[in-house]
């Protein structure tokens, strides 16, 4: 008891041994201000990271994209119409070329054909009409075989059995006056020997006529004779 009276001064009560020194309390208050002023840097120093834009790459990295102006809108456009035009003249060309080539078979068969078409249209023979016409009629197109119906029918058909006339016809020459690939007139040179009841002989006539033909499927045909 004499020991204890030596520790603790007289009057000092139970509440005062238990309330720590006051130098403790204020260590303890150091720390703790200390450790929130450490939280409050760490806060401060992680919303600086988040608020610092990114880093933008290296232009030697990432070449940044020119935009397109207008000068490279009417580059690009001019390199499309002349590409076009160039395709066009070059399909041209090429029409061109298949359509000469074609007018110049046409120019070969019409030819041909206009001749044999021409015997078989200009001759005729009283005592087998029906068969003449028919082969002159198969090669003849158009308003023109009306023609030929009716010349045939009120005109030659009539005189041809009346004087039993026959009728044979030559072609001397023949040329081509223009030539398309599906029509072409031709001047022929046609000469004419004719025999009947109303002659003394033969007569020969000497006739030019021009001759147009069309192409109807693979074949020409014969759409105009005009006598000149």
């Amino acid at each position: 008891m004499a020991d204890r009276d030596r520790r603790e001064p007289r009057g000092t009560s139970d509440a005062a041994r238990r309330r720590p020194a006051v130098a403790g309390e204020r260590s303890r208050a150091r720390r703790a201000l200390d450790a929130g002023a450490a939280t409050r840097s760490r806060q401060a120093a992680g919303t600086a990271v988040l608020d610092r834009p990114a880093a933008t790459p290296h232009l030697a990295d990432k070449e940044p994209r020119r935009p397109r102006t207008r000068r490279d809108t009417v580059v690009l456009a001019v390199a499309v119409l002349v590409t076009l035009a160039l395709a066009g003249a070059a399909a041209l060309v090429g029409y061109r070329a298949w359509d000469a080539a074609r007018a110049e078979d046409a120019r070969r068969t019409a030819l041909g054909a206009a001749q044999a078409h021409a015997q078989e249209i200009l001759s005729y023979d009283y005592r087998r009409l029906d068969k003449d016409f028919r082969n002159a009629r198969a090669v003849i197109t158009g308003s023109f075989a009306d023609d030929y119906d009716a010349t045939t029918d009120k005109v030659v058909r009539p005189t041809a059995e009346k004087y039993k006339a026959v009728v044979k016809a030559d072609v001397a020459s023949a040329s081509v006056v223009s030539a398309s690939s599906d029509r072409v007139v031709v001047l022929l040179y046609v000469n004419q020997t004719t025999t009947s009841t109303r002659l003394d002989g033969p007569k020969v006539d000497l006739n030019r006529v021009r001759m147009t033909l069309q192409r109807v499927g693979g074949d020409w045909l014969v759409s105009d004779i005009d006598a000149l």
